[in-house]
């Protein structure tokens, strides 16, 4: 199987335009924290201009349609942008929006009128959305909603909401909209009593609380050439007889597990249908981590001393080239007109367990120095007490259990 994803004659001459487009754009002054906790007010102002000069462009989300904001761009083209982007260590979107989530439901389940009222601000970069579905009952059984949202008695054009979501959102909130599941009927079975809004974050009785112990990210969003995939800060999101509207909602009252399941199944690392191959797939904290088990004389004298230490650090190293691997795989199916359901959600359950033992072995090689983040004495920027972090991190994006569950589905093996 040819893994190659070598820019053909006609890719090289849109790459070329790409790079002269993104020097000409990309703020000079754009810093790239590994840790999104420490990214200024004023950087992430500049991520999203930067980002609807790329929605100006159509290539904020050049997979979806040009009648609804998108650049109407195929795979080949799509794959250029991604690669090029990362290379400067960004992505598309260059901030946490979970308008990648929201986007492909209103696509596949909106009405035309809800499309050209909805997409064309998410895709120019225009709002910032949240994805709300987790809540205290309800996190990986999605269809367990709390949250209910019952037609007014009187105003049947109303819904009103009522209830809690968890672990949700990013940076600097509000945000300009919710992707919100509720439970629309108290007496129907299981997902046949879920709705989908696409509501705004403004409406009345709406709250949101930080919830500041919460890491800042997953091993996966955080370990890549760019970290812009890291929510930074999680919420709860109170909502206390909100009344809204039914033309946010997506769907029938009744729809809701169809428009989820076109949500998750991008979340699960579907992407290609509207997103393009991924980049290439490089372990930035490996890298550095190897770089220091070389070069550093504090780090190489321990593993000198204390030999076992040494298959802590090739575990590392075998680790990482199979998350490569999977992820070189995954790039290169769009790009080959091929689809395997499961290659998104192996991949991600791979990177969240992968994390889970890398924190392990970079402790023990690296020591106390993986575990601060004290600028005297961190190594590298303290990319490596962030990914300890990350390592720890299961819930968002799937649970490794529930990432399972998916692959045996597109398995046709069961639970």
């Amino acid at each position: 199987m040819d893994f190659s994803l070598e820019y053909t004659r006609e890719q090289s001459e849109f790459a070329r335009e790409v790079r002269a487009w993104l020097d000409e754009n990309i703020p000079p002054d754009l810093l790239n924290p590994r840790d999104s906790l420490k990214m200024s007010r004023e950087q992430w102002l500049k991520r999203r201009e930067l980002g609807r000069r790329l929605g100006e462009k159509g290539w904020l989300y050049p997979g979806y349609p040009r009648q609804y904001g998108g650049g109407g761009l195929d795979t080949e083209h799509c794959f250029v942008l991604n690669q090029e982007m990362a290379a400067r260590h960004l992505g598309l979107p260059p901030l946490y929006d979970s308008g990648r989530l929201a986007a492909p439901a209103v696509l596949a389940c909106g009405t035309e009128e809800q499309k050209m009222r909805f997409l064309p601000p998410m895709l120019r970069g225009e709002v910032v959305t949240w994805q709300l579905f987790t809540e205290p009952e309800a996190g990986t059984d999605e269809a367990n909603q709390q949250t209910n949202a019952l037609r007014h008695e009187r105003d049947k054009d109303y819904f009103i909401i009522n209830g809690q979501k968890i672990f949700v959102g990013g940076l600097y909130s509000p945000p300009g909209q919710f992707l919100l599941l509720t439970r629309s009927d108290l007496q129907a079975p299981r997902h046949q009593n879920l709705a989908m809004f696409l509501a705004p974050a403004d409406l009345p009785g709406i709250t949101i609380q930080p919830l500041d112990l919460f890491p800042s990210g997953t091993f996966g969003q955080v370990c890549g050439l760019m970290a812009d995939g890291a929510p930074g800060v999680k919420h709860s999101v109170f909502f206390d007889d909100v009344r809204i509207h039914d033309s946010y909602l997506i769907g029938g009252d009744k729809d809701g597990w169809r428009v989820t399941n076109a949500t998750l199944t991008v979340e699960h690392g579907d992407r290609a249908s509207v997103a393009g191959a991924s980049p290439e797939h490089r372990n930035l904290v490996v890298e550095l981590f190897l770089e220091q088990c070389r070069n550093n004389p504090v780090v190489a004298k321990r593993l000198r001393e204390n030999p076992e230490l040494v298959d802590s650090m090739v575990n590392v190293y075998i680790g990482a080239q199979i998350e490569r691997l999977l992820a070189l795989r995954n790039a290169w199916l769009p790009h080959s007109g091929k689809r395997v359901a499961y290659a998104g959600p192996q991949l991600s359950v791979y990177q969240k367990m992968f994390g889970s033992r890398l924190a392990g072995d970079m402790a023990k090689v690296l020591g106390p120095y993986a575990l601060t983040d004290d600028s005297a004495w961190g190594l590298d920027k303290d990319i490596f007490e962030v990914a300890e972090r990350g390592g720890l991190c299961f819930a968002p994006g799937g649970t490794p259990e529930a990432l399972k569950i998916v692959i045996s589905r597109a398995l046709g093996i069961g639970r």
